[in-house]
């Protein structure tokens, strides 16, 4: 014991900053979430386990140590586990029952999908039989075109099929006995497709669908050849409504309100982000943008800035904490490997080429471009088999015009009640959209250049091995650098303690 003593007053006694803890214990939940979903883990499966986490939270609070900080992740592991049991109770009962014939009842949560002779709705809050209702969505192909929208409860009678992707079961061609219309109804979804509409009367496909993909995240126009086309490009994250969007609409903010007050750029651009999610839908990249928006404005008010690292592992705890299986979703995987190759692989390979001095603009989006293919590239070998190497020219051409692309669509649809300006941007809208189709379809017919290879294969994931080497090297010697050069400048003061110095860092 008297050995034991010095060591543990020792370890008591070396305090770090809190937001240590904070951001192991959110790295903790992440992995909790994560592992649990991908094994079917179910450990801390009662109440009890739930009670402990917060104990141990509170712990790492009063005592800040560094031993402080296992417990911390432990207690994020727990609490991401304890998230993750009523997915992982749906997909159970699901796949017991696969083969079954039952009533089963939901709310529509996407928009419906009805391109190409497909009649397709995402049932959330699902329930079997009008007695046991499970956590999860529903995948549900109607044999006929019925007129359904986003909010709408239906009931529908079908055989029970496997569960894939984010889907805890799917049911096709089902019999559907009830559709509840809500009342008034989802007004974003209906304010959705007016506005799209207009846009129709304006521009004409497949111009329109692929403007209408770029704006709003809708793909249900797009035909399958030229899905399939995008796909080939690795461009498929660009019909995704993301951060893009959001960065458009939060700069037009500041620039309006912002003149007024500080604090009414901050809530408009707040505002205009909510309207803008719920007219699109929760999908996993719109909730990963909203939420690195919203916090980016929050803190960029108070005169502060998110670390990179911080923010991305942040986000990605909290997405996951509002839907487990948002980590089997292929559109959030892309959208956290563009955010992770833009927000801290291009800064690293932009210093390591130009020596700390800022790229100029082309290299700029050279160097971001190929970042951000780097790391989408092992996500989509895994789910598609193949791999276009002209996906970064494609990104290189097509991304620099998206936003004024966004721009000339929205303004048609914006002034479609006056019969000037709608044509006036409909004509170079369609220009730069036919243009992008016409590069697309250019890119994609060059098999040469699409490396085949096996999908579904988890070794493809090796390949971030080397990324993750490199980056903890640069970090490293960088944190080196910055202490070298920082260490001299004390001279007569009291040095800082290590903790301190590391916060700083």
């Amino acid at each position: 014991i008297s050995q034991l003593k010095p060591i543990m007053q020792n370890l008591l006694s070396v305090h770090i900053h809190p937001s240590w803890h904070f951001y192991v214990a959110v790295a903790g939940i992440f992995c909790g979430v994560v592992i649990s979903i991908a094994f079917s883990l179910r450990i801390f499966v009662e109440l009890y386990w739930l009670i402990l986490a917060s104990i141990l939270l509170i712990m790492t609070i009063i005592f800040q140590a560094k031993f402080m900080l296992a417990l911390a992740f432990l207690a994020g592991f727990i609490i991401g586990n304890f998230r993750s049991l009523p997915q992982l109770s749906s997909q159970e009962f699901f796949s017991n029952n696969a083969g079954q014939t039952v009533l089963i009842s939901g709310l529509i949560s996407d928009d419906p999908d009805f391109s190409e002779g497909n009649n397709v709705i995402h049932l959330s809050k699902i329930c079997v039989d009008n007695e046991m209702c499970f956590a999860g969505t529903a995948y549900i192909k109607l044999a006929q075109k019925i007129e359904v929208e986003r909010s709408d409860y239906v009931t529908l009678q079908g055989k029970l099929g496997g569960g894939f992707g984010t889907f805890v079961t799917s049911i096709f061609r089902p019999t559907v006995l009830n559709i509840d219309k809500a009342i008034p109804g989802d007004l974003f979804a209906k304010f959705k497709a007016f506005f799209s509409d207009r846009i129709r009367d304006y521009i004409a496909s497949p111009e329109v669908d692929l403007g209408l993909g770029y704006l709003m995240g809708m793909r249900s126009g797009l035909s399958d050849e030229f899905s399939e086309a995008l796909r080939t490009v690795g461009m498929t994250h660009v019909i995704v409504a993301s951060g893009a969007h959001l960065g458009i609409l939060v700069g037009a903010a500041k620039k309006l309100f912002g003149r007024l007050s500080k604090f009414a750029g901050l809530m408009f651009s707040i505002l205009l982000i909510i309207a803008f999610v719920l007219t699109v839908g929760f999908t996993p990249s719109m909730t990963r943008a909203a939420l690195v928006t919203t916090l980016s404005l929050m803190m960029g008010y108070v005169g502060r800035k998110f670390r990179p690292w911080r923010l991305l592992i942040l986000v990605a705890a909290l997405t996951l904490l509002i839907e487990p299986v948002n980590f089997l979703s292929l559109g959030w995987q892309l959208s956290f490997a563009s955010f992770f190759g833009i927000l801290i692989l291009a800064p690293r390979l932009g210093r390591f080429l130009y020596g700390g001095k800022t790229p100029p603009w082309l290299a700029g989006m050279l160097i971001t471009s190929f970042a951000t293919s780097l790391v989408c590239a092992p996500i989509l070998i895994y789910n598609f088999g193949s791999i276009s190497l002209l996906s970064f020219v494609a990104n290189l051409v097509i991304l620099p015009t998206l936003p004024y692309v966004m721009l000339l669509v929205f303004l048609v649809g914006a002034t479609s009640f006056l019969p000037v300006l709608d044509s006036l941007f409909a004509l170079p809208a369609t220009w730069l959209l036919d243009f992008h189709i016409g590069i697309v379809n250019l890119l994609s017919e060059k098999t040469m250049f699409v490396v085949n290879l096996p999908a579904m294969d988890p070794r493809f994931f090796l390949l971030y091995l080397p990324m993750a080497i490199i980056l903890l090297w640069t970090q490293l010697r960088g944190h080196k650098h910055r202490r070298k050069s920082r260490i001299p400048i004390i001279k007569n003061e009291k040095i800082c303690d290590k903790s301190s110095f590391i916060f700083v860092l």
